[in-house]
């Protein structure tokens, strides 16, 4: 009898204690229907079926969509302002995706840990084989305070219906060729050749590729190098391709390519996959950098302040992440560029089976720019986007624009600089 009641009680207590969970919540911004979110949901799925323990408990991860609902809404408005909204109500998760200027906030505010205080050598080695671009927007003050994640940067698409003669190789990389490339082809077609969106990104790009390497200048203090003379020789660069019937305004270039309408499309490599599941005949290219640069774009991996096992257990999924053939699954089922140097022969094998994105990794990787962590610039953005429709939408006088813009901008560098440089 005893004997019984001693099985009994280990029966118990193994259905008791032996699935303990100890629970970490992951916010992100990726569809569940789109192959982002379907990506990353395996990736969850495959890690909580592998029994992770911190102690006697199973790690469980959690994957939270916090980007929002309906067409009108940025996913990554909508996550930043729940992380805001979180931080305010002590109710941080435990991981999250983050862009640098967000991690620069969060650091601030004292809700995030440093990954060199886990001394995790994963992730030390993972910090080190970042391209170098990558690597440096993730440290503030010497410490890493992020990683990067799911990274892309931006291209042009070719539609074959218009281009049915393409030769990618002899694509230009030069801007003054890719100028009379757009040229050409209006004579030729009498069509438009470049469908553009109206927003901060087309600014950014085009600023990048005619007027400068670099938005902000950094020594004693944050500088804006975008207004002024090169503010006037972008707005005039991208008004001259209006002006000439180069370019034509849309609020989804995407679509329009879907719908054959658009012959040439600005977009980031992150759209590769899913054109790639369309069917669509078309040629992706690098964009015309040889004497500027390529806007890279996506988030990093944070970690904020929680239990010590909770911290423990998160280092422990994001060790997952980011090693090489999960990172690696989630970027071919995605488009989004591997950040790091060292491939596996599985990505090697993908990148071969795909010459013309293999061709614009190669040419782009070395020719990034990727936003410093300065907190201001997701304020800029938005000030940028309104100045971009007003001039090119609207049709306001550039000038006021312009001196509209700089006022916003110079103000909050100075609330930039005052507060948070010493």
């Amino acid at each position: 009898m005893k004997v019984v009641v001693v099985v009994l009680l280990v029966m118990v207590y193994l259905s008791v204690f032996a699935f303990a969970e100890i629970k970490i919540s992951f916010w992100h911004a990726f569809s569940s229907t789109s192959p982002r979110g379907k990506a990353l949901q395996k990736m969850v799925d495959d890690f909580n079926n592998m029994n992770v323990m911190v102690g006697d408990q199973k790690v469980v991860v959690e994957l939270v969509y916090k980007g929002g609902q309906g067409k009108i809404n940025n996913p990554y408005n909508v996550l930043f302002s729940e992380l805001l909204k979180a931080c305010s109500q002590n109710s941080t998760p435990n991981i999250s995706i983050a862009y640098e200027n967000w991690v620069s906030q969060l650091k601030e505010i004292g809700v995030i840990k440093d990954f060199e205080s886990f001394n995790s050598q994963k992730i030390n080695q993972y910090v080190d084989s970042l391209y170098p671009h990558y690597r440096e927007a993730c440290i503030i003050d010497g410490k890493t305070f992020s990683l990067s994640f799911n990274k892309s940067f931006f291209v042009f698409y070719y539609n074959k219906k218009y281009f049915s003669d393409l030769n990618v190789a002899d694509l230009p990389t030069n801007f003054d060729q890719f100028v009379n490339l757009l040229r050409e082809f209006k004579q030729k077609t009498g069509l438009t050749p470049l469908y553009l969106e109206p927003n901060e990104d087309t600014f950014i790009i085009f600023y990048l590729l005619v007027a400068s390497d670099k938005f902000f200048d950094i020594t004693n203090k944050i500088y804006p190098t975008f207004l002024g003379k090169n503010l006037d020789h972008t707005t005039n660069v991208i008004g001259d391709l209006e002006r000439q019937g180069l370019i034509v305004w849309t609020n989804d270039s995407y679509k329009d390519f879907i719908d054959n309408k658009a012959p040439i499309i600005l977009a980031t490599t992150s759209r590769y996959t899913n054109l790639k599941s369309k069917s669509r005949d078309y040629s992706i290219a690098s964009l015309p950098a040889d004497r500027g640069r390529i806007y890279s774009a996506g988030t990093n991996l944070v970690i904020f302040k929680s239990s010590p096992e909770q911290e423990t257990a998160s280092v422990k999924f994001i060790e997952y992440l980011i090693d090489g053939k999960n990172l690696e699954y989630f970027c071919i089922n995605t488009g989004y560029v591997l950040p790091t140097m060292k491939h596996t022969e599985v990505y090697k094998s993908f990148l071969e089976s795909n010459p013309e994105y293999m061709k614009v990794l190669n040419y782009s990787k070395d020719k990034l720019y990727v936003q410093p962590p300065i907190w201001a610039w997701e304020n800029i953005r938005y000030f940028i986007a309104d100045y971009m429709f007003a001039i090119f939408i609207d049709k306001s006088q550039v000038k006021e624009q312009q001196k509209s813009l700089e006022e916003k901008v110079n103000q909050i560098m100075l609330n930039q600089n005052t507060k948070y440089l010493k």
